[in-house]
């Protein structure tokens, strides 16, 4: 072997022989398997009594699990000699330059298995295979490697939770997020208030004062908890989960004018089919919908979504007046500022009411409920809104890691895991837990034949 592959390996090559060392391709395995020797030690002496009268009483070879940038499979077959002291006749190994003793997996490779586990989209059975070696190892290797503690709480703190009925006892697990640093500071086995408030008071005060906005979705335990545990902080109301909220209820009154048409669905009018098939018209923002202009299949006609809209809303005045409280409230969720959110918002709470429509009394009774919060949201870090909107794409990758994990019920694992992947350059612990995070199971009963 030549230098240049000693190098390409990380691997020191003053103790390595390179006139005898040599590498082959095995293709059938598509395995890459490099023979190592190594030089003679210059003035060895026994690690038992210290003396250097000792002589060489052969050699072994051990195979060694290595990998390297460019390679996930590389096999080493060490060659090292054995030594016998003559004084006290004890006898050792050369010493192992890659790996540490009694062990067949060497660092780099843990390492890229580690780097690898990065990767939202694989699982540890994927990275078992394609680094061979077993699952078991993976797992093992990934408890005693990564221990994520929790960030320091930031100036703004985004909370929501994840549905994970199996991970935990609770339904849901509680997500903290921290959008200026785009990491997530701590991921929760439950949302209860009891529990939240438990957590927090183990933080300093200090640290909490730092915290300055808050948001959330409409949980009535994160407002408590968050106005108990952050009194300096301001409490924001999450923009999408309000807007949510509006669309469910014009749904419901979307979904009544659809039925009294119903009698029509087996005819040629519009009236049913344009509420069933083009409902998201008045739903959606209209700068996101198709210019062109659209063939409306039962009739035939070519008609704008304009006119789409248009038509619909002329067939039934509540619902007429319900778009128009919908677009509004959108119309001020999008250009409303700090100074004059509050007046504005009194006005639309007004005319929710004075509407008299039965279906928008949930809706006006949470910008009721949740007013202050509503306005809190308009402060701006930034040149941005305070909103949970990043999270949802934390949501997403964290809903993912849930499903690749098969079920998994180990939470801190899971928990590791998850921050390990979102979060960019999570650290590799430089040693090596004693214990894992592997559960200790109910004793194995008595085996009969």
């Amino acid at each position: 072997m030549d230098y240049e592959s000693i190098k390409r390996l990380g691997l020191d090559h003053y103790n390595i022989d390179l006139e005898k060392s040599y590498e082959i391709f095995d293709s059938i395995q598509n395995n890459h398997i490099i023979y190592l020797y190594l030089l003679k030690d210059e003035n060895i002496f026994c690690p038992n009594c210290g003396s250097l009268n000792c002589m060489i009483r052969g050699s072994k070879k051990c195979n060694i699990k290595y990998a390297s940038s460019i390679e996930d499979n590389i096999t080493i077959v060490l060659t090292r000699r054995q030594y016998t002291c003559i004084d006290c006749n004890h006898t050792f190994k050369q010493s192992n330059p890659i790996i540490r003793e009694g062990k067949t997996i060497s660092i780099q490779k843990d390492f890229c298995i580690l780097e690898s586990l990065r990767d939202k989209n694989k699982t540890y059975s994927s990275v078992a295979k394609e680094y061979d070696v077993s699952v078991t190892y993976v797992q093992n290797l990934f408890d005693k490697k990564v221990s994520l503690k929790r960030l320091s709480l930031p100036t703004v703190l985004c909370i929501d939770e994840v549905y994970a009925k199996r991970l935990t006892k609770h339904k849901y697990c509680c997500v903290l997020y921290a959008p200026q640093w785009k990491m997530i500071v701590d991921i929760l086995p439950s949302r209860h208030k009891l529990n939240l408030i438990d957590y927090f008071a183990r933080i300093p005060i200090s640290e909490k004062d730092k915290v300055e906005y808050i948001s959330m979705d409409l949980w009535d335990s994160y407002k408590e908890m968050a106005q108990l545990c952050f009194p300096k902080a301001k409490v924001c109301a999450d923009p999408f989960h309000i807007i949510k909220h509006l669309l469910e209820c014009f749904r419901r009154i979307r979904i009544d004018v659809m039925k009294r048409f119903e009698h029509l669905k087996h005819e040629d009018h519009n009236f049913y089919w344009l509420y069933k098939k083009y409902f998201k018209f008045l739903e959606t923002d209209l700068s996101k919908l198709p210019d062109p202009m659209i063939k409306v299949s039962h009739s035939g006609m070519y008609l704008s979504k304009y006119q789409i809209i248009e038509y619909m809303l002329e067939l039934d005045d509540k619902l007429a007046l319900a778009y128009l409280l919908k677009e509004e409230y959108r119309n001020f969720n999008s250009k409303a500022t700090i100074d004059n959110a509050c007046e504005w918002l009194d006005e639309l709470i007004l005319k929710f009411k004075q509407s008299c429509i039965k279906e928008y009394i949930p809706f006006w009774h949470i910008l009721m409920d949740w007013h202050d919060e509503i306005i809190n949201s308009f402060n701006r870090i930034n040149n941005h809104k305070i909103t949970n909107g990043p999270m949802e794409r934390v949501n997403r990758d964290i809903k993912n890691l849930f499903s690749i994990s098969f079920g998994s019920t180990n939470f801190e694992r899971v928990r590791n895991r998850i921050m390990f992947c979102i979060n960019d350059n999570s650290p590799i612990l430089g040693y090596r837990k004693k214990l894992t995070n592997k559960r200790t199971g109910k004793p194995r009963g008595k085996y009969n034949k």
